[in-house]
């Protein structure tokens, strides 16, 4: 039970589960702070991808894995998906 706990509690989920809880309270307090804070949030996590990006080059490097590929096909994977949702969902907002 413990080792389900800490892989399920780990820095990456309780952080993008803090940023959904911080978008739900905008979303319903401060409505018109939403893109801003999609914004600030985009050139937050933008510096932190590209670390680890360069993390995974170098340890593939001098470990001789093969991490960084499979990494950089899953990025380009959910970049294709997002464009799609985005422009399915797109509105004419005026």
């Amino acid at each position: 039970m413990n080792i389900m706990i800490k892989k399920i509690l780990t820095p990456a989920t309780i952080a993008i589960f803090l940023w959904g809880s911080i978008l739900l309270l905008i979303n319903q307090y401060y409505y018109e702070y939403v893109r801003y804070y999609l914004y600030i949030s985009i050139i937050v996590i933008f510096p932190i991808m590209i670390w680890n990006l360069i993390k995974q080059w170098k340890k593939d490097k001098v470990e001789e894995t093969k991490e960084f590929k499979p990494s950089i096909f899953r990025m380009l994977i959910m970049a294709v998906v997002m464009i799609v949702i985005f422009f399915i969902t797109k509105q004419n907002h005026i």
